[in-house]
């Protein structure tokens, strides 16, 4: 175990401190934002580490990071638009779809801002967010502005997570990912349970009105 534990440690500095790992950085945001299933958040926090041990610039890290997510979510949106009434369609197939389609819809109309800030945050819905956006024919200049307003702020808390580890534990790499994983996850898991007990007072005060 102590063995794979340091040939971990071994892979992680060389990833850290390879040119290739802001490219790679800058493709996984572009394609998570489409196709949902590479972590690019575990490796913004693995290049906020770099960053904080000196073998990566933490603002080209975030910069990078942004901007694959935005060009990724703006492809997203015109997928959608390009196939609205498809997928609206598809959506009409299940009636959970169409309910959690026909939610997300009039979310965006009303406090688009807000979603589309803030989606990134629950697994899963930002995909279905820009999508719906664009099926909807959602303002394309709002949906820029408040996609780049929100990428910027979540992938610099990310890309800092990782920095602070990578500063704490500047010894140990694998520590250091650790703690900025589970710091994120906790993090993640208290901005979850609060929106989640806002919705129910909402609802609650709804019923009870």
């Amino acid at each position: 175990m102590t063995e794979l534990m340091e040939a971990a440690r071994q892979l992680l500095s060389v990833a850290m401190a390879s040119h290739w790992l802001l490219l790679v950085l800058f493709l996984a945001a572009a394609i998570d934002a489409v196709f949902p299933v590479i972590p690019s958040e575990g490796l913004v926090v693995t290049a906020g580490m770099a960053a904080a041990a000196g073998h990566q610039n933490l603002l080209l890290v975030i910069v990078l990071a942004m901007l694959g997510s935005v060009i990724g979510e703006t492809v997203c949106y015109f997928m959608g638009r390009g196939s609205g009434p498809a997928l609206h369609r598809w959506m009409k197939r299940q009636e959970r779809r169409q309910a959690v389609y026909d939610k997300v819809s009039a979310a965006l109309h009303s406090r688009g801002g807000l979603i589309l800030m803030t989606v990134r945050y629950i697994p899963g819905a930002r995909m279905v967010a820009t999508l719906t956006a664009g099926a909807t024919r959602y303002s394309f200049k709002k949906f820029f502005v408040f996609t780049f307003a929100g990428v910027t702020v979540a992938y610099t808390y990310v890309a800092l997570l990782g920095y602070l580890g990578g500063d704490a534990f500047a010894h140990d790499s694998l520590k250091a990912l650790a703690f900025s994983l589970s710091l994120a996850f906790v993090i993640g898991l208290v901005i979850e349970t609060s929106r989640r007990i806002a919705v129910r007072r909402r609802a609650a005060k709804i019923t009870a009105g």
